[in-house]
């Protein structure tokens, strides 16, 4: 029972803190987006993940090599269409805003992230009770970013169109688009068994073993979010001259 405490609280923790690090945004207005997500990409991404796994995870080269090129290509490849999620989901809060891109996005995203990797791996637990719930509460969630979906846009529709310079039926589609993409976070962890294995016989402690999993996701993620910010960057820049 201390240790579901244990992990719920840190559940909530880690809510908190995943539905606040847009919040910086808000306060940086006079920073063009790509430079903040540029910020933000290189040092949630590429530095935190790589210097956590190279602290709680021994041998980390010998982890992956024992792995499998298959195994880690794999994560890597979640990771990757993640990371474009990412790039539409940083667009579309700065289109519809906050609340509502975290609406459509983190619903969509838990919904198809746990439905189709329990289809996938526990076909077999799908008509049991469990299964059901699991669908049903998938169910609410797509009623839920549907409804939210509709309210942003009845939302924006009353606002006056002096008031800005941007689309929100396009940043409700890339927060949809998002949403669906940001899944592959999911898949990643979920087909990153043989990851974790092979840093569980390498001595890892078990509370971090995932960390080699999730050095793979980020810095995977990081790369087009990297190169979308070089771009609007250079654009910029060119536009200038």
């Amino acid at each position: 029972m201390e240790s579901a405490g244990t992990g719920f609280l840190l559940l909530v923790v880690a809510g908190v803190m995943n539905a606040s690090f847009t919040l910086p945004m808000k306060f940086t207005r006079q920073w063009a987006w790509e430079n903040t997500w540029a910020v933000w990409s290189a040092l949630a991404l590429l530095l935190m993940p790589l210097i956590t796994a190279v602290i709680t995870v021994p041998q980390l080269s010998h982890v992956y090599a024992q792995a499998g090129t298959r195994s880690v290509v794999l994560v890597a490849a979640c990771g990757m269409g993640w990371g474009i999620a990412q790039v539409l989901f940083g667009l579309s809060v700065d289109s519809i805003g906050i609340a509502l891109a975290f609406a459509i996005v983190l619903g969509l995203s838990a919904a198809i992230g746990s439905l189709i990797p329990f289809l996938r791996l526990h076909s077999d637990k799908v008509l049991t009770p469990a299964g059901l719930g699991l669908i049903g509460g998938v169910l609410l969630v797509m009623l839920g970013v549907g409804i939210c979906a509709r309210a942003g846009i009845l939302r924006e529709q009353t606002a006056k169109q002096s008031q800005m310079n941007r689309s929100p039926t396009r940043g409700i589609l890339m927060a949809v688009m998002s949403g669906i993409g940001a899944a592959a976070m999911n898949f990643g962890v979920a087909f990153g068994g043989p990851v974790v294995e092979a840093a569980a016989v390498h001595g890892a402690n078990p509370a971090w073993r995932m960390n080699a999993v999730w050095l793979l996701l980020m810095t995977a993620g990081a790369v087009p979010n990297l190169l979308y910010c070089a771009y609007l960057m250079r654009s910029t820049h060119i536009g200038q001259f």
